[in-house]
């Protein structure tokens, strides 16, 4: 029970870090995947972006403490849930247009947590050791597929939805979550002084940072098109797709072996996943919103000086 609270607590903190950056990027100059260095400046001197970013990243950290208290199979949805329906009390607080499909959604999700933690009373074997060779093969091919994928795309002219890019998103951050688990395992284990020079000599710091930084220039690409309630949501629940299938292999975890918490488990996890389906469907319409508010805002004078003006729409 202890890992479910740490990923609600995280995945509370990881939100209004998400938010403040949502704020700052729709008032923020055009950023494309394509120009990084553009994007980096735009990004590191907007002062309201680096404070959600801070937050965002220290919710990061508490979902790698929680990995290593509980199996994969209940953090990373509690994780995905908890962050899909803060967004959206968020929104509503703030006026944003809800679909009835979000509320719908916003409504499952406790049921899902409550499915999750009443599937801890058999909670299975917390895996804190990674099959390493599987992990490198998993943990770099993907990778690998997210750049290729949108490289082609790109090159070819072809335009990337912000719910396409969010899901690539999701699968290099699922590629972090996964070192992360190895890592919240060190922790566990050893203790965080003595896990210093483990974790060290282990990849998992290394494609950690490979996965996040992917992740993280794919997902703000797709924050900026549209609103975080749609982004966020595919993104994190594609990830989350990734991290419970693959990381309950590769840390050689077990389900509940009684049949009714196992099903409690499973059902809990579908409900995770029933959100990406109520939300897809205002993807476009939320894109064209977001264009249309940003193209307003970018009409008055900008905040961050001349040097910070682009042509660029995102």
């Amino acid at each position: 029970m202890t890992g479910l609270i740490v990923a609600l607590l995280a995945a509370a903190t990881y939100t209004f870090g998400l938010a403040i950056e949502q704020r700052a990027l729709h008032r923020a100059p055009g950023i494309s995947v394509h120009r990084p260095l553009h994007m980096a400046r735009v990004l590191l001197t907007n002062g309201r972006w680096v404070a959600g970013c801070v937050l965002a990243a220290l919710g990061s950290i508490g979902l790698i403490i929680a990995l290593g208290l509980a199996p994969v199979s209940v953090v990373q949805p509690a994780y995905a849930g908890g962050i899909a329906m803060m967004l959206l009390l968020i929104g509503t607080v703030l006026g944003e247009p809800v679909t009835r499909g979000e509320r719908v959604a916003l409504g499952l999700m406790p049921f899902a947590l409550l499915l999750l933690s009443l599937s801890l009373g058999d909670g299975g074997q917390t895996g804190t050791t990674a099959d390493l060779p599987l992990l490198l093969l998993v943990s770099l091919g993907t990778v690998a597929a997210c750049v290729l994928a949108m490289a082609l795309a790109g090159r070819a002219g072809h335009y990337v939805s912000a719910a396409a890019m969010g899901a690539a998103a999701g699968l290099s951050q699922g590629v972090a979550g996964l070192q992360g688990k190895g890592l919240g395992g060190l922790l566990v284990e050893q203790g965080l002084v003595d896990a210093v020079i483990p974790a060290l000599v282990s990849p998992y710091p290394y494609l950690y940072a490979l996965g996040w930084a992917v992740g993280i220039v794919l997902f703000q690409t797709s924050l900026q098109r549209s609103r975080a309630s749609i982004t966020a949501p595919v993104s994190n629940v594609v990830g989350n797709v990734f991290m419970v299938v693959l990381g309950t292999v590769i840390f050689s975890e077990q389900l509940p072996s009684d049949p009714f918490m196992l099903t409690l488990r499973v059902l809990g996890f579908a409900l995770t996943l029933t959100v990406v389906v109520l939300v897809r469907g205002s993807v476009s319409r939320a894109e064209a919103d977001t264009s249309r508010l940003r193209a307003r805002g970018n009409a008055a004078p900008p905040e961050t000086g001349p040097g910070d003006q682009s042509g660029e729409t995102g």
